[in-house]
């Protein structure tokens, strides 16, 4: 029996520490691989907690806005039924002061007060 000069001894083991080191090398490759999976894992975990908390945050921000749109809404329903309520003249529509003011500014324009004593004058009048 002879050895094939494939099956000598020195070539199987030149095979074999070969694929040792094919071996090892995939071994390292995978190795690191893992490493970036874990490592990518970790940090989606921690975006993830992130953007729950933001997300909390955010609920907590809108429930607050509608508590304060909700209050101001209800101020505003409060000036509007004072606004409209009459007791003896004494509270006027917005539009009524409006009105008032415009023509009070429309007078001030109509005196010309273009003399100093002359707003004097037609104060003591």
């Amino acid at each position: 029996h002879m050895l094939s000069p494939h099956r000598a001894p020195e070539r199987l083991l030149q095979l074999a520490d070969s694929n040792l080191g094919s071996l090892v090398t995939e071994m390292d490759e995978l190795l690191s691989r893992a490493t970036k999976v874990s490592a990518d894992g970790e940090q989606t975990d921690s975006d993830a907690e992130r953007s729950h908390k933001r997300a909390e945050d955010l609920e907590l921000f809108v429930k607050n806005t509608l508590l304060a749109a909700e209050a101001l809404h209800d101020k505003a329903r409060e000036l509007n039924a004072t606004l409209g309520r009459r007791d003896d003249g004494v509270e006027k529509s917005v539009n009524e002061m409006q009105n008032e003011i415009k023509a009070m500014i429309a007078e001030l324009r109509a005196r010309q007060l273009t003399h100093p004593h002359t707003h004097t004058v037609q104060e003591e009048l």
